[in-house]
């Protein structure tokens, strides 16, 4: 069976990722549906997960899969746990670790993957997107846990005192994101040191990697629309 060459390579993994890209807004923009629905918003999140690891099988290129794959497979335990015990705070805690393990371990093997491409299709860009969003929903699991084990440890505000675990999960999200564009609206305030130190690391992180790590992929994929080699071949998405 002959080898596929580099550009149907590219091709199909650049197809991953416009596939994670278009799946990450489409929940975005649905979002706001499931609130207050804790069945459709579960059944949301495993399917992101899903989602999300398929893409992590199909670029698999090194041992770190077989991490991502345990972690993964912790989420579906923690899941089936969480069926029988749905109140239970400790197997959420539980699940936020497995689920930030496995979100850091899919960023670092996408991030690797791209970077080794000798050239950077649209794909590619939007893969790197896809990390950036994926950054955003890792501390998102790490602010829940914050939250959960030291309450008290963010100021909801307009939000209410008290709110629980699902709207802790939709308020911190929305947080995390406001965090990692540095927008900061002011209606959800750190108030602990940990949670105060994690804001501040998670807008570092996503102000370093627009302006590397993007900045590097957008400029390798002009610089490959350009040149005639890319002209011949197509643009490889």
């Amino acid at each position: 069976m002959p080898m596929p060459d580099e550009h149907t390579t590219q091709q199909r993994t650049g197809r991953y990722f416009v596939l994670l890209f278009g799946y990450m807004m489409a929940q975005l923009a649905i979002l706001p549906m499931f609130e207050g629905n804790e069945t459709l918003g579960a059944i949301s999140d495993l399917a992101y997960v899903v989602v999300v690891f398929y893409v992590a099988y199909a670029i698999r290129h090194d041992n770190l899969f077989w991490t991502t794959a345990v972690f993964f497979g912790l989420i579906l335990i923690f899941y089936g746990v969480l069926v029988l015990h749905p109140h239970e705070r400790a197997v959420f805690v539980a699940l936020n670790c497995a689920a930030g393990g496995f979100l850091v371990t899919v960023i670092v093997s996408l991030i690797g993957f791209i970077l080794k491409q000798e050239r950077i299709t649209l794909g590619g860009v939007l893969g790197g997107l896809c990390v950036y969003l994926l950054i955003g929903a890792t501390f998102t699991v790490a602010y829940v846990n914050v939250e959960l084990l030291r309450p008290g440890s963010f100021d909801f505000g307009v939000h209410g005192s008290d709110p629980d675990v699902l709207q802790l999960y939709d308020l911190l999200y929305f947080y995390s994101f406001v965090s990692l564009l540095t927008i900061g609206y002011g209606d959800i305030v750190p108030m602990s040191n940990l949670a105060q130190s994690l804001s501040v690391l998670e807008g570092v992180i996503g102000q370093f990697y627009l302006v590397f790590n993007m900045a590097v992929l957008v400029g390798m994929y002009v610089y490959g629309r350009q040149s005639p080699e890319a002209d011949r071949s197509g643009d490889g998405e």
